[in-house]
């Protein structure tokens, strides 16, 4: 996209989404986010001269209390990432009543800016376990000026019987929600985000969820049918392990057919750093011995990552190193901060402040940018129509 259009960012965190959106011609006027590490990042990389960040205004503070009254002139996004532990699988459930659940002032925010548009992120586990707030949400989000979510299930009555009528209200929208997968967008990760997303009444186009451009038969097909995968890491070409001989079977040892549509191959965690470049920032070795549990093994080097996720030590479990045992040359090991960075699409020049452990947290809480960039490159398509 050639025209900038003028976003807003909450809950912004290390910029991970704002990247992404930055990337599909979105500039920021104003990133809010309360974790200082995340702002002092931004500030970092500002002073570094990073061009996608430059003339971001940070205001480090809670959403509460944050003014935005100033923030004046016809907004075209809103985005941002309400926090997600209370929905979250590995959280305790806790949904709405959970004291982090910020989602009121997502809405609030719209309301207050009337953007043309709006994109929230957060975990999919909203959709299936929490179905009942997420409709709530929606519903709220189409008609923010007149919602009132701290009751939100009588709210959510209250506005049923309001939209039932087919009375208007300016400003309403068109609301979306789309759970992606990173690896399908080109992200060495497989981690899924649920998105909601809203057009505003008044734009004649509508949202349509991005295409994939990356894909597992092609990765797959690359590692057991032509070995160009391994050609490629220079490693001869491997017997196929359980999914390959699975895989195999499923598709009678064959190339897909010439008409079936082509994308590129998902990225896997040995694509991604072998694209490091050598002298990198950040990469500095792990401080401490890697050590898995159940439920955190690692992530096998010649499939996209897991998940990166943040706990709340600082640093996440098992899904945070690379694992693999190829021809008895052996990994096992935490990512550096640089190599976790780049399996979530920062570019090398991006840094991070903190420790290792205060990196590693920033980018398991960040939305990988390219995933911020195809939900932004579709937004954007919608405005411009």
């Amino acid at each position: 996209m050639t025209n900038t259009l003028r976003s807003v960012e909450i809950f912004a965190g290390a910029a991970g989404l704002g990247l992404g959106l930055a990337q599909a011609g979105f500039k920021h006027e104003v990133v809010v986010e309360n974790d200082s590490d995340a702002c002092n990042t931004i500030r970092l990389n500002q002073a570094n001269g990073h061009s996608l960040v430059e003339g971001w205004e940070i205001r480090e503070a809670d959403i509460e209390a944050c003014d935005l009254s100033d923030v004046t002139g016809e907004i075209d996004l809103v985005a941002g990432g309400p926090p997600c532990q209370g929905f979250s699988v590995g959280g305790l459930h806790r949904g709405a009543k959970d004291e982090r659940n910020l989602w009121p002032w997502a809405i609030e925010t719209v309301s207050q800016l009337k953007p043309r548009a709006f994109a929230f992120e957060n975990v999919p586990n909203l959709a299936s376990a929490h179905s009942e707030y997420l409709s709530y949400l929606q519903s709220a989000l189409s008609l923010p000026t007149i919602a009132r979510p701290e009751e939100w299930q009588e709210d959510a009555e209250r506005l049923a019987k309001i939209m039932a009528t087919g009375q208007s209200f300016d400003p309403s929208y068109r609301v979306h929600v789309d759970t992606l997968v990173a690896s399908d967008y080109g992200t060495g990760q497989r981690r899924k985000r649920l998105f909601i997303v809203g057009i505003r009444d008044d734009v004649d186009a509508d949202y349509v969820t991005p295409v994939a451009t990356h894909g597992e038969y092609e990765l797959m097909e690359q590692k057991w049918l032509t070995g160009e995968y391994w050609a490629r890491h220079g490693i001869r070409m491997q017997t196929p392990d359980k999914e390959g001989l699975a895989w195999l079977k499923k598709h009678n040892r064959q190339p897909r057919d010439m008409f079936s549509p082509r994308l590129l191959p998902w990225r896997t965690v040995r694509d991604v750093l072998a694209d490091i470049p050598e002298g990198a920032a950040d990469n500095d070795p792990a401080p401490r011995e890697f050590k898995t549990y159940k439920g955190h093994t690692g992530s096998d080097a010649d499939r996209p990552a897991k998940t990166h996720r943040a706990g709340d030590h600082g640093v996440s479990g098992g899904e945070m190193g690379i694992v693999s045992n190829i021809e008895g040359h052996e990994i096992y090991r935490h990512y550096t901060v640089r190599e976790a960075a780049s399996l979530s699409d920062f570019d090398s020049d991006y840094r991070f402040s903190g420790s290792w452990g205060d990196g590693l947290r920033q980018i398991g809480n960040a939305v990988p940018c390219a995933l911020g960039k195809a939900v932004g490159n579709s937004i954007a398509t919608a405005l411009a129509a």
